[in-house]
């Protein structure tokens, strides 16, 4: 019989070879080894296969639907009780999955557990602003105004998929900030304090670099969650103050720049609010 490993890690890629095995090298060196690594190459142009050659990997594929789906393709792939994602351009400190195992098998009642982080911006550590501050417990109040959970620094029981769902395909970006508003809204999340994470950004194919109107998808989010009786009254008042800001700022700029559509699509999510 067939044992799966305690951990399968996720990568979604495309492209970036340097950068993955790098990510990789970070894995290799985790004081937590029962793991698997799973890379979901979703329609490189680069032959990112070249990473099996020097890393025990599992190879999938997907065909140019995005990153959500990659992620998704990775957890029906696997079977392992938890579940952790690495974006390919980021990597771990060692003791990142051993602390976070650490955690969860001593709190069965805690689904997920997330890390603080450094940034690194062309090869220099970047400070923090006050407003990307990492919190565990209840926080869906904080979680409406921007996305202070990186993908890169979760680890989750399997089983918290089955109550909340995977990743929203239909969103290109924002798609983590949309599953972390469904978690936050259900239930209380873990954070270690150490920065167990390295997240690497400033390069050109950063999807945050590639979309415009960022806020637009993450309205789209926060309108699930108008209705949720999950949520207490601080945390309604909480999503209805981001929501009224957001669009407030969307219409502005898309008014201006005679974007019809989407100006339509944001009036009727402001008026809810109003």
């Amino acid at each position: 019989m067939i044992v799966s490993p305690l951990v399968s890690i996720v990568i979604p890629v495309y492209n970036r070879l340097p950068l993955l095995q790098r990510a990789l090298k970070s894995l290799q060196q985790q004081t937590f080894q029962d793991f698997e690594i799973v890379i979901v190459d979703d329609h490189s142009t680069e032959d990112v296969g070249l990473a099996m050659k020097e890393f025990p990997v599992r190879y999938l594929k997907t065909v140019g639907k995005g990153v959500s789906a990659a992620r998704n393709t990775g957890i029906r792939a696997t079977t392992s009780e938890f579940v952790a994602f690495l974006d390919s351009d980021d990597e771990w400190v060692s003791s990142k999955l051993e602390k976070q195992m650490s955690f969860l098998s001593a709190d069965f009642s805690c689904s997920m557990v997330h890390t603080n982080e450094v940034w690194i911006r062309q090869g220099q550590e970047v400070k923090q602003n006050s407003k990307h501050r990492k919190l565990g417990g209840r926080i869906f109040s904080e979680c409406t105004n921007l996305c202070i959970i990186a993908p890169s620094s979760v680890l989750v029981r399997r089983s918290l998929f089955d109550r909340v769902g995977i990743f929203d395909e239909s969103f290109p970006v924002c798609e983590d900030f949309d599953l972390w508003l469904r978690i936050t809204a259900e239930e209380d999340i873990g954070f270690l304090s150490e920065a167990l994470t390295i997240k690497h950004g400033g390069h050109k194919d950063q999807l945050s670099v590639q979309y415009h109107s960022m806020d637009l998808w993450r309205v789209r989010a926060l309108v699930k969650h108008i209705n949720n009786q999950s949520l207490i009254p601080s945390e309604h008042a909480a999503l209805k103050q981001s929501l009224k800001y957001k669009c407030e700022i969307l219409l502005k700029g898309f008014e201006k720049h005679q974007n019809f559509e989407n100006a339509e699509e944001v009036r009727r999510y402001f008026y809810i609010v109003k």
